[in-house]
C-alpha cells in the first residue's frame, strides 16, 4: 500500500541525501541504491496518481487531501530531479547523469510492473469473491424460493 501523504517528504529526503553525497564526492556506484529508491518513489507517484494504489472500493472514495498530495509529491519529484541533474554534472564525474537516468529507467520500469501486477492481483482477488459471493447468494435464495413453492404446494 502506498502512503500517499508521506511521497513528498520522501523524495525530498532522498534527494538531499543523494545530493550531498555527490558533493561530498561518492561515486556514482555507491549512489544507485538511492536513486533506485527515487525511481520507486516515481513509480509511486504514477500508480497514486492513476488511483490504482487502493482496491476497487477504495477507489471510489479519493479525498481532495490525496489529490493534493499526489500533486505536490509531483512537483517536489520534478523540482528534486532538476537538482540532482545540476549537481550531478557539476560535482560529479563524467557521465553520471546518464548513467543516472538509464538506471532510474530500469528500476522504474520494474517498480511500476510490480505495482500493477499486484494491483491487478487485487482486483482478480475482488471480483472472484464477488462472483463467488453473488452465485452463493443466489443460490440460497433460489433454494429458499422453491422450498418455499414446495411448501406452499403441500399446504394446498
Amino acid at each position: 500500500m502506498i502512503e500517499v501523504l508521506a511521497l513528498a517528504s520522501a523524495v525530498s529526503t532522498i534527494a538531499g541525501s543523494i545530493s550531498n553525497a555527490v558533493k561530498a564526492g561518492k561515486d556514482a556506484g555507491s549512489l544507485m541504491p538511492a536513486f533506485g529508491k527515487l525511481a520507486k518513489l516515481e513509480a509511486d507517484i504514477n500508480i497514486a496518481e492513476s488511483g490504482r494504489h487502493k482496491g476497487p472500493l477504495g477507489r471510489l472514495s479519493s479525498t481532495e487531501e490525496e489529490g493534493f498530495a499526489i500533486a505536490q509529491a509531483k512537483m517536489k519529484h520534478k523540482e528534486c530531479m532538476d537538482e540532482l541533474r545540476s549537481v550531478t554534472r557539476l560535482y560529479g564525474p563524467a557521465g553520471m547523469w546518464d548513467q543516472v537516468v538509464f538506471e532510474q529507467a530500469a528500476a522504474r520500469k520494474r517498480q511500476k510492473e510490480a505495482l500493477e501486477a499486484e494491483a491487478d492481483r487485487r482486483d482478480r482477488i475482488f471480483y472472484t469473491l464477488t462472483i463467488v459471493g453473488a452465485v452463493i447468494v443466489f443460490s440460497i435464495g433460489a433454494s429458499v424460493l422453491v422450498w418455499g413453492a414446495a411448501v406452499l404446494a403441500q399446504n394446498q
